[in-house]
């Protein structure tokens, strides 16, 4: 017959296991900590899958931009791409090309490209040359918003991300190409995690949600086969 101390200090072993993994996790994503869905090699072939197979939608995080910076308080500046205002760096346009062509090496259907006013992220998704890129407001990043509409732009910047990433596509994927969303509540916790270049993939429910499928980073798409 075991020991009941025993017994006992196997059982209270087990139950902070429990909490510690399974509960507390739990409780933190829903009380709006970030959550992030890491990738190992192994994972991103059934990712490719995925996107070859269509029906998602890839939120991309604009190449590296570390030329002049963003000049604020002069109009619409967010659209500026004259000399001290920032903009892609030589890395950054080489790496919008390469991943371009990485895409269509790997037979990646994208129907449509959408992106932010901002110069970097237009000039990342003209580069990528996967489609005419579409500019679209709700890719703003919030410095703009809050020039626009300081009350209540950032809960409107958090919908309108939302409702492109719950849009299922009509066929093949759909591309938006945009910024970090590094505030407090950003519409999903890997957007605020993102590096320069970095995918996140969602794929649609078609009831207005959507699931992160996976993360692809710039240097992944040389990877892939």
């Amino acid at each position: 017959m075991q020991n009941p101390d025993y017994v006992g200090a196997v059982m209270r072993s087990s139950l902070r296991i429990f909490f510690g993994v399974c509960l507390v996790p739990g409780l933190l994503a829903l009380g709006g900590c970030a959550t992030r869905l890491t990738h190992s090699p192994s994972s991103l072939p059934s990712l490719l899958e995925a996107l070859r197979a269509g029906g998602n939608v890839i939120y991309m995080r604009h190449m590296t931009a570390d030329v002049g910076r963003d000049i604020q308080g002069t109009g619409e500046w967010w659209k500026k791409c004259g000399e001290g205002h920032r903009m892609l760096s030589d890395k950054g346009r080489a790496d919008a090309v390469q991943v371009g062509e990485a895409i269509r090496r790997l037979r990646i259907p994208i129907s449509k490209v959408y992106c932010s006013e901002y110069c970097r992220a237009l000039e990342t998704a003209r580069l990528l040359s996967l489609g005419d890129p579409k500019a679209d407001t709700r890719l703003n990043g919030w410095p703009a918003w809050k020039a626009v509409d300081p009350e209540s732009g950032l809960q409107r910047l958090s919908q309108g991300t939302r409702d492109l990433l719950a849009a299922r596509p009509a066929q093949g994927n759909v591309l938006l190409v945009s910024h970090k969303q590094d505030f407090l509540d950003p519409t999903d916790p890997v957007l605020a995690d993102l590096k320069d270049g970095e995918c996140a993939v969602f794929t649609p429910d078609g009831r207005g949600g959507f699931a992160l499928r996976g993360r692809i980073k710039v240097e992944d798409w040389a990877a892939l086969k």
